[in-house]
């Protein structure tokens, strides 16, 4: 069975569209003055954004290196997981592929082939931004990282996340994905 192209526009990280993922619960956005808390002087107080489930296990952050073209990695975590885009901006670009559904709507699209490019958020990262950059993935949206280009030196970034946090890679079904622009 030939395989169906999803020609999926590339959006540039922008402060607005990090909003609206967040507006659709897909992400939080870790951001200057977005979480601040009225504190007396002489206080320091704090607001806890969400804590790990207990099943899996303290935290831990990771470096990622990708190099796997399209995004075979594709999956959900049934915890959630903080983005930290740390990174150069020179290297060749990195996309994150986000679902803007939870998984079973997102199988249930893949089952009955009536998934569109505007099911998806294809995201070029950028890097070091106070404003776009850092954000926690909700738990159970599916999402994933590629690259398109062959030729540069590979991006990197860093999650934190559960130390037993599983990844459960999604079926894409008879799906790739192309990114137009970008």
């Amino acid at each position: 069975m030939q395989k169906r192209t999803l020609k999926i526009p590339v959006r540039e990280m922008t402060k607005e569209i990090m909003e609206a993922m967040e507006e659709e619960g897909l992400i939080v956005r870790l951001a200057p003055h977005h979480h601040d808390i009225e504190t007396p002087c002489g206080s320091t107080w704090f607001g806890a954004l969400y804590e790990g489930a207990e099943g899996y296990g303290p935290h831990k952050i990771i470096a990622l290196t990708v190099n796997r073209e399209n995004f075979p990695g594709f999956g959900t975590h049934p915890d959630q997981e903080e983005f930290w885009l740390i990174g150069d901006n020179a290297a060749k670009p990195m996309y994150i592929l986000v679902a803007r559904m939870e998984l079973s709507a997102f199988q249930r699209k893949v089952r009955e082939e009536t998934l569109t490019a505007d099911d998806f958020y294809l995201l070029r990262a950028k890097y070091n931004d106070p404003e776009v950059s850092f954000f926690v993935m909700k738990k159970g949206i599916p999402h994933g990282e590629g690259i398109f280009d062959t030729e540069g030196v590979c991006p990197s970034f860093y999650v934190t996340e559960s130390r037993d946090l599983p990844l459960d890679l999604c079926d894409m079904g008879n799906y790739e994905i192309e990114p137009i622009g970008g």
